[in-house]
């Protein structure tokens, strides 16, 4: 059978505000809650995306997101003859690419498996989409409401692979640094002094440090700023950070999203081209299987 070979970034979900206790597979999986496909319809830019279909299988979750372009018919090729004809699709109609991405709780944190599609649905995009999904359908109980909590709140952060480290430390000179906090991340709360308290006070989402290095000098590479981002790592607690600095006369500058964890597996396809449904879990189940 053939195959395709799909890169897949591991990132980490976190939601914020919801009850204590509230897991989050379970908590996405009834937003989803048989609701016509229609109605799960957003549109980012030029494309429309939809969560097509949830499960909740083994503690583990499954998310299949379909993406479209309203009007897309291009022209067909004819690969036997090698001649072009027009698009038999009517103008309602168009073709779709899927997204799977599988969510699971690992190592204290929970990890989302995205299948990066390059027609699909982004992470970036996803996040905003979940986003909506909550404020579109998530009911709190009449006990949770009468507390007036906050707005529950969603973060998808691309979890980064080993590279970027090992860079952080070839470099001779760290001349800028940047470190996010994503609410509720533990380090939320341990942001003292005057920023915690501002970061609440704004009711922030995410907060990003930002550290620049004297004139001619280097910000250290054991403790501070790159410290923090060191030890975050060795935790498993790091979400998006940036660096800036020299290795030689060479200056580089790199992020947690280009250094992203990721793999390449090869999924099956069926007779249209499709990856099947079943490979992908399957292939994405055995990664989340391997995750420390």
């Amino acid at each position: 059978m053939p195959t395709k070979q799909r890169k897949i970034e591991v990132h980490r979900l976190t939601i914020s505000g919801l009850p204590n206790g509230t897991g989050y597979g379970p908590f996405l999986h009834s937003l989803r809650n048989n609701r016509p496909v229609a109605t799960m319809v957003m549109k980012s830019g030029g494309k429309s995306h939809a969560l097509n279909d949830t499960a909740l299988l083994n503690h583990r979750l499954r998310l299949r997101f379909l993406s479209f372009t309203k009007g897309h018919r291009p022209d067909i090729l004819d690969t036997a003859e090698f001649s072009v004809q027009e698009n038999p699709l009517t103008p309602n109609q168009t073709s779709i690419e899927w997204t799977h991405a599988l969510g699971a709780l690992k190592g204290g944190r929970y990890v989302l498996l995205i299948e990066h599609n390059h027609n699909g649905i982004w992470p970036s995009t996803m996040e905003g989409y979940l986003q909506w999904l909550i404020d579109e359908y998530y009911q709190p109980s009449p006990e949770t409401e009468q507390q007036d909590g906050e707005p529950v709140t969603v973060s998808i952060e691309a979890e980064p692979g080993p590279e970027f480290v090992e860079r952080m430390d070839a470099l001779e000179h760290v001349t800028e640094a940047t470190l996010r906090i994503v609410r509720p991340n533990p380090g939320w709360y341990d942001l003292e002094t005057e920023l915690g308290e501002k970061a609440e006070e704004s009711d922030a989402h995410k907060v990003d440090i930002k550290m620049t290095a004297r004139r001619r000098a280097s910000l250290s590479k054991n403790t501070g700023i790159l410290g923090r981002i060191r030890e975050a790592f060795q935790k498993k607690e790091l979400g998006f950070a940036a660096v800036t600095g020299r290795r030689g006369r060479r200056k580089e500058s790199f992020t947690t999203e280009r250094l992203g964890k990721h793999f390449f597996v090869n999924i099956e396809m069926d007779d249209r081209g499709q990856i099947r449904a079943g490979d992908a879990w399957h292939r994405l189940s055995e990664i989340i299987d391997d995750l420390d």
